[in-house]
């Protein structure tokens, strides 16, 4: 089941403050509510990616919401599936994400029986991360929903704006 994002339009939008841990989404200013000018801000291309990914990302936790798998489990899980035995510091590093971070997120795949990790034998240290039996069929699963709502995304673009926009990101995602 596919949802439509709200559509963000400029110099409308009402404030919205969320608690930790819940959704923050934008919302439409009811009648007597003060909006705000946000014209200037929608400007800086810092902000209006941030706006884009929490729309995506809100957008993911609607879609997969009963599989319970984060933006970055699924990550995981995918770079697992496309390089079986890729190390957790490879993972974290590819991913830029801190190591006591990807820990956790391996310790939650693994207790859930999605991953499993092994022990290199040439190096004790490091250790090798694979989907497991469950994880490759639960990831299927998760992948044909998350890339339909891909697809229903790139349909909100013309054209190819879509290799356009992913090579400009790329561009933008370099360090300088």
């Amino acid at each position: 089941m596919i949802r439509k994002p709200a559509k963000l339009e400029s110099s409308t939008i009402a404030p919205v403050r969320a608690a930790r841990g819940r959704k923050r989404s934008l919302k439409r200013p009811q009648a007597g509510e003060a909006t705000i000018d946000m014209h200037h801000l929608e400007n800086f291309i810092g902000y209006m990616i941030r706006r884009a990914q929490l729309a995506v990302f809100q957008a993911y936790n609607d879609e997969t919401a009963e599989i319970s798998i984060t933006t970055a489990q699924f990550s995981v899980m995918l770079l697992a599936r496309d390089n079986p035995g890729l190390s957790q510091g490879a993972l974290s590093e590819t991913l830029g994400v801190e190591h006591s971070r990807m820990v956790v997120l391996i310790d939650d795949l693994e207790r859930r029986g999605l991953v499993t990790r092994i022990a290199s034998t040439m190096d004790r240290r490091m250790r090798a991360i694979y989907l497991t039996r469950d994880g490759r069929k639960l990831f299927a699963k998760l992948n044909r929903r998350v890339t339909a709502y891909d697809r229903h995304i790139v349909k909100r673009l013309r054209g190819d704006d879509k290799e356009a926009l992913l090579r400009m990101l790329r561009k933008l995602a370099t360090p300088l």
